[in-house]
């Protein structure tokens, strides 16, 4: 029985890191809550940044990765649904119960630093 064995479910995806080039971007209020985003998360004067393309990143605008992750560990209320031959969704709600980050929030998270854009992160998650 696997839901016994495996204790932690890991999930990653590498997306392109900007370059120091980086710009801040104007992105509307409502695809940033449509990606995401929470509405306190926005306040402020926090801008998401973009790519522009210098030298050193050889006018792309971004130089390097950076990782966004899921871990996810099988706790005896993810093993119970396992064990029914529950569904993704059915796991995927429990987790997120259990306080589990997503990939696209991990991603996010890597939005608001500034090491990374939203469109890296839209296009490896999705949600």
């Amino acid at each position: 029985n696997i839901a016994s064995s495996v204790i932690m479910i890991t999930a990653q995806r590498l997306t392109r890191r900007l370059c120091t080039c980086k710009q801040p971007v104007e992105i509307s209020r409502a695809i940033l809550l449509a990606a995401g985003f929470r509405a306190e998360e926005l306040e402020g004067d926090w801008k998401p940044y973009g790519p522009v393309g210098c030298e050193r990143c050889l006018g792309g605008g971004y130089k390097g990765r950076v990782g966004i992750y899921q871990i996810m560990p099988i706790t005896a209320a993810i093993e119970k649904i396992i064990l029914a031959h529950g569904n993704a969704m059915e796991i995927a709600a429990q987790s997120e119960l259990e306080g589990v980050k997503s990939l696209r929030r991990s991603g996010l998270i890597k939005v608001k630093q500034g090491l990374t854009s939203l469109e890296e992160v839209l296009g490896c998650t999705n949600e």
